[in-house]
């Protein structure tokens, strides 16, 4: 069973890195939106798709960049686009994916494992925001621990609670 991942769901994910500029002016993000709504989680694991989406991604900002893998950014800032910038791009798209699972058993688990072996912040956040039931009090803080040691604070704020 697809996805359903929307064009909008998409540009509020990337907007932050890319700006507007870029997606204003090509498919990327109808591109995106179709790749991950095809996602169906009996065909293919979660890091499969990580691994695929990046290397989408790439061929993709390189073609609309016609070579460059430079974006301004909404505050008139030119980015070249590097390995660092295509990682979390990716993982911001695969949030806007782990959004859309139902929290239960299954999901958890790959999530989990997922996020086991990939430094992602979209999955740490949804696994803290959405599915804080399946961990101890002591595990959960944990992660909240990590993920402060980790990440500066503008990356989780306003969806990490404060109680250290």
């Amino acid at each position: 069973m697809a996805m359903p991942v929307t064009r909008e769901e998409i540009e509020q994910a990337i907007m932050p890195l890319l700006g507007s500029m870029l997606l204003q002016s090509s498919p990327l993000a109808d591109d995106l939106a179709e790749f991950l709504g095809a996602y169906a989680p009996y065909r293919q694991s979660l890091l499969d798709l990580r691994d695929e989406l990046e290397a989408l991604l790439l061929r993709l900002l390189n073609r609309y960049t016609h070579g460059s893998m430079l974006v301004i950014t909404d505050s008139y800032r030119p980015l070249r686009l590097g390995r660092d910038q295509l990682r979390r791009i990716a993982d911001d798209l695969m949030g806007v994916l782990f959004e859309k699972l139902t929290p239960f058993s299954a999901n958890f688990i790959k999530l989990n494992d997922y996020s086991l072996r990939v430094q992602s912040l979209t999955a740490l956040r949804v696994l803290v925001t959405r599915y804080a039931s399946f961990y101890t009090e002591e595990e959960l803080r944990f992660i909240k621990q990590m993920i402060r040691a980790i990440y500066p604070p503008h990356r989780y704020q306003g969806w990490l609670e404060d109680d250290r």
